[in-house]
């Protein structure tokens, strides 16, 4: 018999191992197609200063000075990160960064990028939640929460290809994205933090990219 104790591990790892929820599957067809497309434009729109729900009585920096102290648009952090990952795993050298964001809301369809890019497949990713949430029962800490979202569409017509629903990562009962109040301003720790939430951010993104068809696996 398999002992209690690894059952319980092996359910607790599951329980870690993020994923994103259900969205549209990117179909063996239009996979074979990604290395032929003329561009693959790796599009991100502007996050909005992070959430900054306060607990306790420490004060909490203001969410413009997060922002500043960011150094970088999550989203953008993401998406450089998940082109990254998708040109590797996936061999495609036609992924093209877009260095600067687009404005909110996010657009209904790829077709409102058309006139800009004309040809090829749009990859949009933004991010719904960008927040710092109080530790309950500690109110020295908080935690980073991101939750974004990425979709793939043709320009020519606008069909979606591939959508991710919703990847989080964080947030207040994640040990891994928490601050003390007090490094909140520190500009190397609070990047750091941001950065692995970025890094997970496009792993979750790019595990459910690469998944088939019909969802298992």
């Amino acid at each position: 018999m398999i002992p209690v104790r690894r059952i319980l591990a092996v359910m607790a790892a599951g329980l870690l191992l993020a994923a994103c929820s259900h969205g549209v599957r990117l179909s063996d067809t239009d996979r074979a197609t990604l290395r032929s497309q003329p561009a693959i434009h790796v599009l991100h729109y502007e996050t909005a200063p992070p959430a900054v729900k306060a607990y306790g009585e420490e004060p909490l920096p203001a969410a413009a000075e997060l922002r500043r102290l960011s150094g970088a648009d999550p989203a953008a952090l993401v998406a450089a990160s998940l082109s990254r990952t998708l040109g590797r795993k996936n061999r495609l050298t036609n992924l093209k960064l877009e260095p600067h964001h687009l404005p909110r809301p996010v657009a209904k369809s790829a077709l409102d990028h058309k006139p800009k890019y004309r040809h090829g497949l749009a990859l949009e990713l933004w991010l719904d939640t960008w927040s710092f949430e109080p530790v309950a029962g500690n109110p020295s800490q908080v935690g980073m929460r991101l939750d974004g979202r990425a979709r793939l569409s043709r320009l020519d017509d606008g069909r979606v290809l591939w959508s991710s629903g919703q990847c989080r990562v964080g947030g207040a009962q994640n040990r891994d994205y928490r601050l003390t109040v007090a490094n909140l301003r520190n500009a190397v720790k609070l990047r750091k933090v941001l950065n692995e939430a970025r890094s997970e951010c496009a792993r979750q993104l790019a595990r459910d990219f690469d998944s088939p068809p019909d969802g298992k696996g």
